[in-house]
């Protein structure tokens, strides 16, 4: 079952192991295949299911207004697992991922069994200067070209020359027009800040201490806001740390998702760890 139908939206789907279901969701012009340092590593005791959102990847583009609002985009997420007979399952979304899940936890709290959420914010936070530089050089340039200047905001300095030019060609593969219309206008009106308060899943935050896209005092008010949330720092990465430290990432995920929820909770706030 590649492709799941939402409504007239078809979206692409990738599935991977077996055991507790985890819910995979990239950020803004990426796609399921992001998540090739993880597969390895979760696909041993969990059945990963992992999407392109749509608009991206492999999955259909609408251009309808407000058709990538970011509850729309939990809808489609809700719609998948219960296409898939899923009722209860682990939630990991990076960056818009990220926002989908705070926004899949207010809509269906009872779908959501743990949430790990990954360079994000509680508002649609990308700092004005990055978005203006964004938004001008989608009018101007080539998508290739585009995509370098993603790459450059996104890795931590001095990155690795291949995996610039891995999120290079990430970028380089979408649609302009639909790329757009994700961050102007899909994306421009989330803000959950007052709202996830009420998140009762058990729930990690993730922020590299590299991160220029989403900084990273945004994921640790979300930290902050989300009642017993964990939170993780880990140092030297950006705003894709499972690609640029995989290991750590993998390490501090699966640490959260296999640990018992018996005395998860801290009164007054989040508990946080840095991981170097």
């Amino acid at each position: 079952m590649p492709v799941i139908r939402v409504g007239k939206v078809g979206i692409y789907v990738q599935e991977w192991g077996a055991g507790e279901p985890l819910m995979m969701v990239h950020g803004l012009g990426m796609s399921s295949d992001l998540w090739v340092h993880q597969v390895p590593a979760f696909s041993e005791r969990y059945h990963m299911i992992a999407v392109d959102l749509r608009g991206f990847g492999r999955s259909d583009r609408p251009t309808d207004p407000g058709a990538y609002a970011v509850e729309v985009l939990a809808g489609d997420i809700a719609s998948v697992a219960h296409e898939l007979g899923i009722t209860n399952m682990h939630y990991l979304g990076t960056s818009m991922g990220g926002f989908i899940g705070q926004a899949l936890a207010l809509a269906e709290p009872r779908l959501c069994r743990r949430l790990v959420l990954c360079h994000t914010g509680c508002r649609m936070s990308i700092p004005q200067d990055i978005l203006e530089a964004r938004i001008k050089a989608l009018r101007e340039m080539s998508m290739g070209e585009y995509g370098r200047i993603v790459a450059t905001q996104a890795l931590a300095p001095e990155p690795d020359p291949a995996l610039f030019e891995w999120a290079v060609q990430k970028v380089a593969r979408n649609d302009k027009r639909t790329y757009t219309q994700v961050l102007t206008e899909g994306l421009a009106n989330f803000d959950v800040t007052d709202r996830i308060g009420t998140i009762q899943a058990p729930t990690l935050v993730i922020v590299g201490d590299c991160d220029r896209v989403i900084p990273p005092d945004e994921g640790r008010e979300v930290a902050r806001r989300i009642p017993g949330a964990q939170l993780i720092t880990l140092s030297g990465a950006g705003h894709l740390s499972y690609a640029e430290r995989p290991d750590a990432f993998n390490e501090v995920v699966l640490r959260f998702l296999n640990s018992v929820d018996q005395g998860r909770r801290t009164l007054g706030g989040c508990s946080s760890f840095e991981t170097r």
